[in-house]
């Protein structure tokens, strides 16, 4: 979705977390990241674990912070923008909105996530 061609980069941005979203909220809030599950229960136990859910942070930042840059040239976000803090932002903003969202059995923590990182930060 962060790919999809002949879309705007902030519109592929908002898709990709919405599948995501609506993923945990039709499970029940039964499911989350596997990635953040991973790394909130087993990093500490396992180095190779740590290792792997850094590297999928990092790969998964990575490919926001492109599509923020994208975003950036073509001027849907501001052009001081900092995208390398603001991708790590959005993503540990995600990831605290998931456990939340699934603590409380509710869509309130996502729909902040998204009224805040896209209204707010992203505007």
């Amino acid at each position: 979705m962060l790919d999809t061609a002949g879309r705007h980069p902030l519109e592929r941005l908002r898709t990709h977390f919405e599948f995501m979203g609506s993923d945990t909220v039709d499970s029940g809030f039964v499911r989350g990241c596997l990635v953040g599950n991973f790394g909130a229960e087993l990093a500490d136990l396992y180095e190779e674990i740590r290792s792997a859910v850094q590297r999928g942070f990092q790969q998964w930042a990575s490919h926001i912070e492109r599509v923020l840059a994208e975003a950036q040239e073509s001027g849907e976000v501001s052009a001081s923008l900092d995208v390398s803090a603001t991708s790590l932002f959005v993503l540990s903003a995600w990831e605290g909105a998931l456990i939340a969202a699934r603590a409380d059995k509710s869509s309130a923590p996502i729909d902040a996530f998204f009224h805040m990182v896209f209204d707010v930060v992203l505007r």
